[in-house]
């Protein structure tokens, strides 16, 4: 079983910022990627059921079914 936090889903957002970035599809300007990251990271977040205040991490295995 794996824990994964809010915290984790914002790295993997930031990673997938800085993958975007690495690969020309969005600048490097903080006024675009930071709503991009928080769309991303919601997105994740929704998908795990994952609330900063009431559900702020998840246990996980590899037989999980995940919200679409």
């Amino acid at each position: 079983m794996k824990e994964i936090t809010y915290d984790d889903t914002r790295d993997v957002a930031i990673r997938c910022i800085q993958k975007l970035i690495d690969l020309g599809y969005i600048e490097d300007n903080d006024d675009t990627y930071f709503e991009i990251q928080d769309t991303i990271q919601d997105e994740i977040n929704n998908t795990l059921e994952l609330d900063i205040d009431d559900n702020f991490s998840v246990r996980i295995t590899s037989n999980v079914k995940l919200n679409n």
